[in-house]
């Protein structure tokens, strides 16, 4: 009810604020996906074959032109997802974003719920429609001992992403630099980290904790190459430091990514040794893809690899991804993933996922 009385309000404040002569974007997307997974082991089966995941994400932006250099904006996002009855939920995505944008020549200030610098400005593995090995919903169709959360119970032994996103939905503040050379530069301040969505479990010790992040990203055209890069780092007070770093290069239709991953406990914070539910905190992961794209038809190949450094818990994800764009308000895709994730035992799936995206 909460959310649909935001969305209601944030169509409202758009066509308000266009009538008082404000820049306004508003942007509807209804995602639907059918998935069905067949687990070869554990058998008999314990886990759930047939998953539909249904959401609706609304995109508002009200720009006020100060002048033609000063530009402050709210930015409003809501999402309602059915994926909340599924078991495995992945990180990455909360219910709703708000936060305040000023762009100024200095550079933009962002603060709110925005991701923070690092997340923004990363790469990696090319992304076709919207499922993908690497910080996606991947998991809601493929079950993982590794990653769980249901209610207030949430295990995350491994790393489920190469991006730094363990502070989630937490207040942050943002400040990136004008563009230099292809070059932009930013930095996170957050002054309480807990967030159940970014991997913080509820009770941790270490919810009231502040954290930094840096992030650099750069994009140039190289002998007729496009090649992205990015950077980043963090340092979550008293709980680890974590290291990404990720590579994109585009030609004529292709695509090829990479990216990296690495988290070091602080010597202060104890893992604890029988749940797990963090043992990510010190972990490796690594992702890498190859796309290709012709008209209307996008299709690739991924692979993501993530390995706790203490435990012998870890996870292996192959998918083939397609897509067709039908239209420019209509598209389609097909993903087929392969799992292999050991815990105190070894789970093994393939994946099967129809998707249907409509935007407005």
């Amino acid at each position: 009810m909460q959310k649909t009385l935001l969305t209601i309000m944030l169509v409202l404040i758009s066509y308000a604020a266009e009538a008082k002569g404000f820049d306004t974007d508003l942007s509807l997307n209804l995602n639907n996906y059918y998935g069905y997974t067949h687990y070869t082991k554990p058998s008999p089966r314990i886990y759930k074959n047939n998953n539909f995941n249904s959401s609706l994400d609304v995109y508002s932006r009200i720009t006020y032109n100060i002048n033609s250099s000063y530009k402050a904006s709210l930015i409003g996002y809501i999402m309602a997802d059915t994926a909340k009855e599924i078991e495995n939920y992945n990180q990455g995505v909360w219910g709703e974003e708000f936060f305040a944008l000023f762009e100024a020549p200095f550079g933009d200030i962002i603060v709110g719920q925005d991701y923070n610098v690092a997340y923004n400005f990363s790469v990696g593995a090319p992304r076709i429609g919207s499922y993908s090995v690497n910080n996606s919903y991947i998991s809601n169709f493929l079950t993982n001992p590794n990653w769980y959360k249901k209610d207030s119970k949430m295990i995350y032994k491994t790393l489920n992403s190469t991006y730094i996103n363990t502070d989630g939905s937490s207040l942050k503040v943002n400040y990136i630099t004008p563009e230099y050379k292809g070059i932009k530069i930013g930095f996170t301040y957050i002054p309480q980290v807990y967030a159940q969505n970014g991997l913080v479990a509820k009770n941790s010790p270490y919810k009231d904790n502040s954290a930094y992040v840096f992030g650099v990203n750069g994009f140039w055209k190289v002998l007729g190459y496009e090649v992205e890069t990015s950077l980043g780092y963090a340092v979550f007070e008293e709980i680890d430091k974590e290291l990404s770093a990720g590579i994109n290069v585009y030609r004529k239709g292709w695509t090829i990514g990479a990216s990296y991953k690495k988290t070091n406990k602080d010597n202060k914070y104890a893992v604890d040794q029988i749940a797990l539910y963090d043992g990510y905190r010190n972990g490796t992961a690594y992702n890498l893809g190859l796309s290709y794209e012709i008209g209307p038809f996008t299709t690739g190949v991924s692979y993501f690899s993530s390995k706790s450094d203490d435990f012998n818990n870890s996870d292996k994800i192959i998918s083939f991804s397609n897509s067709f764009q039908y239209n420019k308000n209509t598209s389609f895709s097909l993903t087929v993933a392969h799992q292999k994730s050991i815990d105190n035992k070894t789970t093994k799936g393939n994946a099967f996922i129809l998707g249907l995206e409509l935007s407005l």
